[in-house]
């Protein structure tokens, strides 16, 4: 028949930003406007503006959040590449933002401690 499940396909579901298995189905959280799940982690470790932009941006440029070695994260390397791709015109600075956001989520970065190690690199001048 074709209405049959099919035991051999998982039936676990996997958050949208981490892609942690999901196993208490009534710890998730899904987005009035996305129809991404989110486990109970991302949904205490993100606002919900951010949880919109980071399913968003997943699913138009892939990975996840902690895809990436979080020790290889360097916001000197991060900055640089991205004043020298807008310098060379290789993107404008809304795509290149996108990207610049896209790879500090990549490396498990969040969007507040991204903004606090910035401003502490902007300060130190």
């Amino acid at each position: 028949m074709i209405n049959t499940p099919n035991h051999e396909v998982s039936s676990k579901l996997k958050c949208s930003i981490c892609r942690t298995d999901i196993n208490d189905r009534t710890m998730m959280y899904q987005s009035s406007l996305k129809l991404g799940i989110i486990c109970a982690m991302c949904k205490q470790r993100f606002t919900d503006e951010e949880i919109e932009m980071i399913i968003d941006m997943f699913f138009a440029l892939g990975e996840y959040f902690g895809a990436r070695d979080r020790s290889q994260f360097s916001i000197k390397d991060i900055i640089f590449e991205f004043a020298v791709d807008l310098n060379e015109g290789k993107a404008n600075f809304h795509t290149q933002n996108v990207r610049m956001w896209h790879k500090v989520l990549t490396y498990g970065i969040t969007p507040r401690e991204f903004l606090e190690e910035l401003s502490l690199y902007v300060e130190q001048g």
